[in-house]
């Protein structure tokens, strides 16, 4: 299964390279997850110690557990999920290092509330299509 394929120091510099894309910060605050505590130390809430922060490490697995609820969002026409749930894929395919699907995502491949984004990520992690 992969796991994450990015080095702390290239989320941190992804992270300022999506700030002024990224408006409501979905992608951000997905990357931060993915940071060791001494590198999200300076996105996190006073107070957080390193016992309390626990760093992702599996995006391909949040692809899939997200998935249905992205189908969800999609299916019921609910735009500023479904845009959400766009924005986290892309978060979770750049950690694994899919340049590639990163790309068509940031091209615009949407239509129908996501729907062909979500499509396409489904048949490139062989997961189940949900589309009504």
């Amino acid at each position: 299964m992969k796991t994450l394929k990015r080095t702390q120091d290239e989320i941190l510099v992804r992270i300022e390279e999506v700030e002024g894309d990224d408006f409501f910060g979905f992608q951000r605050s997905d990357m931060i997850d993915y940071l060791d505590f001494n590198h999200a130390k300076p996105f996190l809430k006073d107070g957080v110690t390193s016992d309390e922060w626990c760093a992702k490490t599996n995006p391909v697995e949040a692809i899939r557990e997200y998935m249905s609820f992205a189908w969800d969002k999609c299916n019921d026409e609910r735009g500023l999920s479904a845009s959400r749930s766009i924005e986290h894929m892309t978060a979770w395919l750049w950690l694994a290092g899919d340049n590639e699907a990163v790309d068509v995502l940031e091209e615009g491949l949407f239509g129908h509330y996501g729907a062909d984004a979500l499509e396409y990520i489904c048949n490139r992690y062989d997961l189940p299509i949900e589309r009504e």
